[in-house]
């Protein structure tokens, strides 16, 4: 099973690589949802932030104690 610390990590590594893309591609547009993702992701992606303020819900679907 992943973790949450994984689960971070993984879409802090998407968002960072998202972002190097879409500011190669030399497109108005493109830089501007770049920094749209830089926005959303600014807190996980500043090195400096040891701890992050993350709510996780408990898994309610099909398998779970919750699937009636």
């Amino acid at each position: 099973m992943v973790t949450l610390e994984q689960t971070i990590r993984n879409a802090t590594g998407w968002s960072v690589a998202r972002v190097k893309t879409l500011c190669n591609e030399n497109d108005v547009d493109r830089l501007m949802d770049a920094h749209a993702l830089t926005q959303e992701f600014e807190e996980w992606m500043d090195p400096d932030t040891k701890d992050h303020d993350v709510y996780s819900l408990e898994y309610i679907g099909k398998g779970s104690e919750y699937d009636g």
